[in-house]
């Protein structure tokens, strides 16, 4: 598709032309009557050469001009004498002077202070090493969607705005909506439910959506982004990890491929899953006490266990992500199946990559009955939850889904040790600007 902008990358194309340039004027070599401007944008650099001779006394004005300034050269392409391509520039326009940088971003030695690199993070995105997380980032939503598209899913958008959380045990934030109050979504559990009585039997939406944790970790976020997806017409809980699975795996794969550049920037080789390990949280309990790690029965998993069972895995098996299968009644949500042969546990998982939760998943309980005794049984108001259960009056089929940390994904991923850097602005219980 044509555009507006000529791209550095692409520079060689027109070789004997007279064109516009813009872009950032990165560096500057000042030889007496002849000067070289490094020009950048998102594609690559290229050289201007200003000559004093073309320029008369605006010539001293435009060696002048600020690092990080933005400029528009007109000139003609030609072939450096070492190889490449150079602009003989005839006019130099600054069309936004730079001020001196209030942070470092092109010295690798001196080390800026993370929230100083927030308050610029526009400045700090101009760093390769920063932009090319999110070029990542933006490659995996796009495989994310490829697949599920590929696979007939239907991708559809759900309420942010409603009367309650969906997710028990989590907190809620509160707004004030016209004369009555209302919350933020924390995610479409609900609404993709619902959707699976209407005949949309595969559904996926990419999403924010807020948790008010106040939680202080290298994980959490209070406004984070979420792949969720549902399916119906399953015959249990492994028919939704089998999705879980090939999804990982196909995206996996395309950043390995795709995002060879990028990867070779951030100097990361990822690691491509072959067959991820599947162990119920009782086999999970049993690895965890030969470590020393002893959790009472029926418990969740903590950090730590995470942590051991992600380094327990990469060492026996080689591989990076394991599905955690089963997980205790009393710490899953209203709406999870349980198993019929033990109603202590339900039929659904976690996947767990290099040590930390990634996704969550399960299959739902569908039969109308048995869920209003759950939601009871759990000590959640029926009332509020009726425009819900009405779905399940008129022919509900089987049906299971899960909901992927896009963030800690990519973090994971990525091996980023701060979930912050691969967010451009975050929110955490301290912060609401930039």
């Amino acid at each position: 598709m044509p555009g507006l902008k000529i791209y550095a990358k692409d520079i060689e194309k027109f070789e004997g032309n007279k064109i516009e340039f813009f872009g950032w004027l990165h560096t500057k070599r000042i030889l007496g009557n002849i000067s070289f401007f490094v020009l950048r944008d998102k594609t690559g650099y290229i050289q201007a050469t200003i000559k004093k001779e073309i320029f008369g006394d605006n010539y001293e004005k435009i060696i002048n001009i600020r690092e990080e300034s933005v400029i528009r050269v007109y000139g003609k392409v030609q072939k450096k004498p070492k190889g490449g391509y150079e602009i003989l520039a005839e006019e130099i326009e600054v069309l936004n002077q730079a001020e001196p940088l209030p942070i470092e971003i092109w010295n690798p030695e001196i080390k800026t202070k993370f929230i100083n690199r927030i308050q610029y993070r526009f400045l700090d995105l101009r760093r390769p090493e920063i932009i090319n997380i999110f070029k990542i980032r933006s490659s995996v939503v796009n495989y994310f969607r490829e697949f599920l598209i590929n696979n007939d899913f239907i991708e559809l958008h759900t309420p942010k705005i409603v009367e309650m959380g969906a997710e028990s045990g989590a907190d809620v934030f509160e707004i004030k909506y016209y004369n009555k109050i209302a919350y933020l979504a924390q995610s479409p559990q609900l609404y993709k439910q619902m959707l699976m009585a209407s005949g949309i039997d595969k559904y996926f939406e990419i999403s924010p959506y807020w948790r008010a944790e106040k939680s202080h970790t290298t994980r959490h976020l209070s406004e984070f982004w979420s792949l969720d997806i549902e399916v119906a017409w399953i015959k249990d809980h492994y028919d939704i990890i089998n999705i879980a699975e090939e999804l990982i795996k196909y995206t996996i794969k395309k950043v390995k491929k795709e995002n060879k550049e990028e990867l070779e920037i951030l100097n990361i080789d990822i690691k491509v899953p072959k067959d991820m390990p599947k162990i119920t949280l009782l086999e999970a309990y049993k690895i965890l006490e030969s470590y020393g790690k002893k959790l009472d029965m029926y418990s969740d998993l903590d950090t730590e266990a995470e942590k051991i069972l992600g380094e327990y895995f990469l060492k026996e098996y080689d591989e990076p992500i394991v599905f955690v299968i089963n997980y205790p009644w009393k710490e899953r949500p209203f709406y999870h199946m349980r198993l019929e042969e033990d109603l202590n546990w339900t039929k659904s998982f976690d996947a767990l990559y290099n040590g930390i939760e990634i996704l969550t998943g399960a299959q739902r309980e569908h039969r109308y009955e048995i869920l209003v005794k759950q939601i009871k049984e759990k000590g959640i108001s029926i009332e509020p939850l009726k425009y819900y259960l009405e779905a399940f009056r008129y022919g509900m089929p089987p049906h299971g889904g899960f909901g992927l940390g896009i963030d800690r994904f990519v973090k994971q991923l990525l091996n980023i040790k701060d979930i912050r850097e691969v967010v451009l602005w975050f929110r955490d219980p301290e912060h609401t600007t930039p």
